[in-house]
């Protein structure tokens, strides 16, 4: 057979693989979230306040250069409702105010601790308590990147569980609880649960709360909030219900601390350390064939700030590309192997096939078109029942994400967000998936080179994201969903 030919086999076969695998994960979600959706009308969640036995969880926020958004995102901490907690801060040697702005804000004054020293870390510079908060800690450590941080952070995590939340992120006030409460009904067997992550930019966020949600008026945060939409509610949550869930976002996501210090905390020189914490936890317990659970919630709410710059947003795609590669290389024994069942044989074949292939499958499809108009031999009548069919069934299962999202939780309320949504679900077919499929390959390129830095990022924090969307004048949202 002709290598021509043979692409275009391939490029046939892979395109109804890779949807169908989409596909079948949005059938499973759907049931999984619908099913969430109606127990969260009975939960009980003063009960659960109020009991003796919910454990105590430490919530670690890893900071770098975070002076924008720091004093917002710990204050949203600090309401979080839920019997027992402690926010542990931990700067990563930052540069600038970030310490300066927490030790004003919150009263936090130099003491002396001893800090477990059970995972080797970057030096402890000094650790602060707060005079108003007697559950807030600073520590100021010398510069080792996140995952460093967030091994500071187990370290000196005095409870059971622990958080690891991004210091750009805003919880909604019951967010932890919601997190904990599959951990309360079996703590023996779920060693890790996530919620879902919603694009701040727009929204008004008010003393550490989330008051209004809105969309940005800018093109690219809302193309993001289609993704996150499609990536929670369809991707992980079909995923959750396989029980083959490999990641728990970095942003916002609960963790056994016993579990986590057994394995070595957090793995350094990855940018994928949310990831790879996760799998190695879960090889572990695995291979001494002990039942676990890891679970993605539909209730438990974060808000964070993306990117609103082409330049900030493909050094994140490409970035989260080269941390998936980590992964799967430090892990490559579990791939295909039955010794880890379900996980071994479809969940790490289906981050290697759809979600490390994929973006070098398309470029190859991209390329192979180019060739074929050059050289006079594209079959057009073929190409745009093939175009249509593509863009048709990417917009299926991004419209189905969205209206799922909207009938659901409904957190813009006005029909013309709704509209705006759908529209850049179809948008995001001309120009930005090719983008996306750019910033991918070049994570995978940054791989192969060994690169490991993590890259610039800016935030603009949410006092300024409060107002961009205010005009759209959305209700205010719930304390509780």
């Amino acid at each position: 057979m002709k290598l021509i030919p043979l692409l275009q086999l391939f490029v046939l076969v892979y395109f109804f693989f890779v949807n169908g695998m989409y596909s079948l994960l949005t059938l499973l979600a759907f049931p999984l979230v619908r099913q969430q959706h109606r127990r969260s009308f009975i939960d009980d969640l003063p009960g659960l306040f109020g009991s003796r036995l919910a454990p105590g969880v430490s919530i670690l926020v890893p900071a770098h250069n975070e002076e924008a958004a720091i004093v917002e995102s710990v204050r949203s901490l600090l309401m979080s409702h839920y019997p027992r907690f402690e926010v542990v801060v931990i700067d990563d040697g930052s540069t600038d105010g970030t310490a300066a702005e927490l030790i004003k804000a919150f009263g936090l004054r130099k003491v002396y601790r001893v800090a477990r020293d059970d995972i080797a870390t970057a030096p402890i510079h000094a650790t602060y308590l707060s005079e108003k908060h007697d559950n807030l800690v600073l520590i100021l450590k010398g510069h080792g990147g996140k995952a460093d941080s967030l091994n500071v952070g187990i370290n000196a995590a005095k409870h059971p569980y622990f958080f690891s939340i991004d210091a750009d992120v805003v919880l909604e006030r019951d967010a932890v609880i919601r997190a904990m409460k599959p951990v309360m009904r079996d703590p023996e067997r779920v060693v890790a649960s996530g919620g879902i992550v919603r694009v701040a930019n727009g929204c008004r966020i008010v003393n550490g709360r989330m008051v209004r949600a809105a969309l940005s008026p800018r093109h690219l945060p809302v193309l993001q909030v289609v993704e996150y939409i499609r990536a929670f509610s369809a991707g992980r949550a079909g995923l959750s219900a396989l029980d083959s869930l490999l990641i728990i976002s970095g942003a916002f996501g609960v963790f056994d601390t016993r579990l986590a210090r057994s394995v070595g905390g957090y793995l350094l020189g990855t940018v994928g350390e949310d990831m790879e914490l996760l799998v190695r936890m879960r090889r572990r317990l695995l291979e001494s064939k002990t039942k676990h659970h890891v679970l993605y919630l539909a209730y438990p709410v974060a808000w964070t700030e993306v990117p609103e710059t082409f330049g900030l947003l493909g050094r994140q795609r490409a970035r989260w590309q080269r941390g998936l590669c980590e992964t799967l290389w430090h892990h490559r024994r579990m791939l295909f192997n039955p010794r880890y069942g379900h996980i071994g044989l479809f969940a790490m074949p289906f981050f290697l096939l759809v979600e490390f292939f994929g973006p070098i499958a398309e470029a190859a499809g991209y390329l192979l078109l180019v060739w074929w108009i050059v050289t006079g031999q594209i079959f057009w009548p073929y190409f745009w029942w093939f175009f249509a069919m593509a863009v048709l069934w990417g917009v299926l299962l991004s419209f189905a994400a969205v209206l799922f999202e909207d009938v659901n939780f409904t957190w813009y309320r006005l029909r013309r967000s709704l509209v705006r949504l759908l529209g850049h679900a179809l948008l995001e077919n001309f120009g930005y998936r090719q983008l996306t499929v750019f910033w991918r390959l070049r994570g995978v390129v940054q791989f192969l080179r060994g690169e490991t830095s993590w890259g610039q990022m800016e935030h603009r924090g949410f006092a300024e994201g409060a107002d961009a969307g205010a005009d759209e004048g959305v209700a205010e949202a719930p304390d509780a969903r």
